[in-house]
């Protein structure tokens, strides 16, 4: 049995073919940049650094709603410019904003965490 080996996604088609891959396991990637193959199967994917992540922080003691709603009309705007495939967005189980990112137009893609890799946090 051969070994699994990575390599970059060629063309959209490719990423196509890993999204599918990923959904019939149960998992989720849309922004593939790697295909891992094992022969001639698709076994995996990576996204290494091709979609941005947002990550927002407002002091909910010194910023109100509609200051927070104007915010974050500027980082959509720069984000739209900047990224126009689009953009993750991360919201803590316990922000106040929770609740409210389908109403700003978000979709949860699926329930995660998020590790730092130089242990800063």
């Amino acid at each position: 049995m051969p070994l699994p080996k990575a390599r970059k996604i060629r063309t959209s088609e490719e990423q196509q073919l890993v999204r599918d891959a990923a959904i019939a396991d149960n998992h989720n990637m849309n922004y593939a940049t790697h295909v891992i193959e094992k022969g001639n199967e698709i076994v995996g994917g990576w996204c290494l650094g091709a979609i941005p992540l947002v990550m927002i922080w407002h002091n909910s003691n010194s910023i109100n709603a509609k200051e927070s709603l104007i915010l974050n009309n500027t980082f959509r705007t720069i984000m739209d410019d900047r990224s126009p495939n689009g953009y993750l967005i991360a919201c803590d189980n316990n922000s106040p904003y929770i609740s409210h990112m389908k109403k700003f137009g978000y979709q949860p893609i699926w329930e995660t965490n998020l590790f730092d890799s130089n242990g800063i946090i």
